[in-house]
């Protein structure tokens, strides 16, 4: 089994669905290509992150999904999960293409770096509009709003921790 520090958190499980044990996941910066049929997810249990294999994964609405677990085949048992997180192993997550959307909680506190402007400060949250998320970067006290999107986010070094960025222009005139 993973090592809790080794889980990414995908969601919460809201409730059940149907009468064969199909769970809706209340997702969080989430991709569909990140979970595929037959890998694992951990659904915390009593604080113990415990594997399940997926059946089958599909999406309800832009953050929500309905997610089909191998050993749940009954709503009785699917009840038990309600309000469960559940995770999946941060390396698999961590694998992004260029056809990804650019999205993840595990991003805070990573610098900001624009193509033209240097150092824009440091990732505080992605806020989640709907179909517009915006990350808010500290910026020596200053906040400062930046589009969270494929066309701005140009490469995302999980290593060194830096968000290299091309800004559209005249958007840190607005806050300098």
């Amino acid at each position: 089994m993973s090592n809790a520090g080794d889980l990414k958190l995908l969601g919460v499980i809201l409730k059940t669905h149907g009468v064969d044990g199909q769970l809706v996941l209340k997702l969080k910066y989430f991709t569909d290509d990140e979970l595929l049929k037959g890998e694992p997810v951990f659904v915390e249990i009593d604080g113990i992150p415990v594997p399940f294999f997926t059946d089958s994964f599909r999406y309800l609405s832009d953050d929500t999904a309905l997610l089909v677990l191998d050993e749940v085949t009954n709503s009785t048992v699917a009840s038990g999960f309600i309000n469960c997180r559940v995770y999946s192993e941060k390396h698999k997550m961590m694998e992004h293409s260029e056809d990804d959307p650019l999205r993840s909680d595990e991003l805070r506190g990573f610098r900001v770096i624009d193509e033209v402007h240097g150092n824009s400060g440091i990732l505080q949250e992605i806020i989640e509009y709907p179909d517009n998320p915006v990350m808010r970067l500290d910026l020596d006290g200053r906040e400062i709003l930046v589009p969270f999107h494929e066309s701005i986010v140009k490469n995302i070094n999980y290593d060194s921790r830096v968000i290299e960025i091309s800004a559209p222009d005249g958007l840190f005139d607005l806050y300098i």
